[in-house]
């Protein structure tokens, strides 16, 4: 699962601290802010400190290390990352037809493993993309973020 992580921490900016007003997430390092973590000091957090809370908070808790294909579980640790592991869950479940409850257990698990990986995945996209257009026309001001959001959907298009 490192890869993904590190990926994301690139993609979110690595060890650059941001405040930027109209990101929600607040001030924020490695991708970790202290909006969704308000117990972390994010000025001291340390690389591997971030590694720990996304293997933690983004995949063994919720369960994603679960998921066996390995580009699938990528998407879902992404999704998660960008908005919220139990967004990135009911979606899922959406889906794959199981009850959307946000809880990565068996039968959601049963669901994927019966389905085609990369048709889940193309679904995943779509949602995602359909997700941002609804941020994007709530709160325009969140239109600055559309390229960086389309583009890491973008890249699980298999």
């Amino acid at each position: 699962m490192s890869d993904i992580i590190d990926q994301i921490i690139i993609s979110e900016g690595g060890d650059r601290i941001t405040n930027d007003s109209l990101d929600s997430g607040g001030l924020t390092k490695f991708g970790i802010s202290q909006r969704a973590n308000p117990g972390v000091d994010i000025v001291n957090l340390t690389y591997e400190q971030a590694r720990v809370i996304y293997e933690k908070k983004y995949i063994s808790s919720i369960h994603f290390d679960r998921i066996g294909d390995r580009q699938l579980r990528d998407q879902l640790i992404d999704y998660g990352v960008n908005s919220g592991p139990s967004i990135a869950i009911m979606k899922l479940q959406e889906i794959v037809g199981v009850k959307v409850d946000g809880i990565v257990g068996p039968k959601t698990l049963a669901a994927v493993a019966s389905l085609v990986s990369a048709d889940i995945s193309r679904a995943l996209v779509a949602k995602r993309i359909l997700m941002m257009g609804h941020i994007v026309h709530d709160k325009p001001s969140q239109v600055k973020y559309i390229n960086g959001w389309l583009a890491r959907a973008l890249d699980f298009l298999i």
